[in-house]
């Protein structure tokens, strides 16, 4: 027969701290491997397409593939594959590599981050976002823009600097938003 026993309340205490972090870890480590399934997902499916049906000299039907896809993957699977959805999934593809998608997730960027960083057309710039966004922990590029009226400016050295958003009113004056 095995023995119990009787902890004190600091011993309860810590048991509880201890149990805690195994859990938050384990969130943790589960959150970051959906993640990078769920990025890796949306490239792969770019990818094939793109593979497949957009450059294989067949690109004048390949937009009513891409909607007739959309309903199938919509019917099997549920909201989530619209045809909208396959257009930035084509887009991950064509802007980043598998290895681009790897080292994102790896960073804490999720699919939320790689939509906004694809559309930005300049890699160097794109690449500053992406540190930018694991850095300080911005959970949306374009979120943060708008909060903070802010822009960046790419110099020809490669520099990168920040510079407030001006707007022009009704009467043709300038707006400083700083």
């Amino acid at each position: 027969m095995s023995q119990i026993n009787y902890i004190g309340p600091q011993q309860e205490t810590l048991l509880y701290d201890d149990v805690c972090q195994i859990i938050d870890g384990a969130r943790g480590r589960i959150a970051t491997f959906v993640n990078t399934e769920a990025c890796l997902t949306n490239w792969y499916v770019g990818k094939r397409i793109k593979d497949d049906v957009l450059y294989n000299s067949r690109a004048e039907y390949g937009k009513r593939i891409v909607i007739n896809l959309s309903v199938k993957l919509t019917q099997r699977y549920g909201n989530g594959w619209s045809e909208k959805t396959l257009r930035h999934c084509l887009r991950a593809a064509e802007t980043f590599s598998e290895e681009d998608i790897v080292s994102a997730t790896q960073r804490q960027l999720t699919w939320t981050h790689l939509k906004s960083l694809m559309y930005i057309k300049n890699p160097l710039e794109r690449q500053f976002y992406a540190q930018m966004c694991s850095i300080e922990h911005w959970g949306q590029i374009k979120s943060f823009f708008q909060k903070n009226s802010v822009r960046l400016l790419l110099l020809p050295e490669n520099t990168i600097v920040s510079y407030p958003k001006i707007t022009m009113n009704t009467n043709n004056e300038e707006n400083l938003h700083s």
